[in-house]
């Protein structure tokens, strides 16, 4: 009887981790390094802000910037939304991650006549 038939190829196991690990490899490569949009930012920050409120206003800086906190280094985005809140606008800025879209900063910007930035 011929043993053949019943035993692996002692190579199948190497050659098959090996090619997983550079497909896994490539594909990360292809598709880890994809970033959002801004205007997709905008439009996720957005619909967040409605959740509380009525939005009358935002804005995004369509270049990346780069951003780090602590150790990390990321790329990000600018912006800015107006929500009414108890029928006063309320101006925030914001900067989100280029990659996941992500808050990295939020802060409340205070409204004065000399910020043109947030006058409608």
């Amino acid at each position: 009887m011929n043993d053949s038939n019943n035993s692996l190829n002692p190579w199948l196991l190497p050659v098959t981790l090996g090619a997983s690990g550079v497909v896994g490899f490539l594909a990360g490569k292809l598709f880890g390094q994809r970033r959002i949009s801004a205007d997709q930012i905008l439009k996720m920050i957005r619909d967040d802000f409605k959740r509380e409120g009525e939005v009358t206003g935002s804005w995004i800086n369509q270049r990346r910037i780069p951003y780090q906190r602590f150790a990390v280094k990321t790329e990000a985005y600018e912006g800015g939304v107006t929500r009414l809140e108890d029928d006063q606008p309320v101006d925030y800025q914001f900067i989100a991650d280029a990659k996941t879209g992500s808050l990295l900063s939020l802060k409340r910007v205070e409204r004065s006549l000399n910020n043109p930035k947030f006058q409608e």
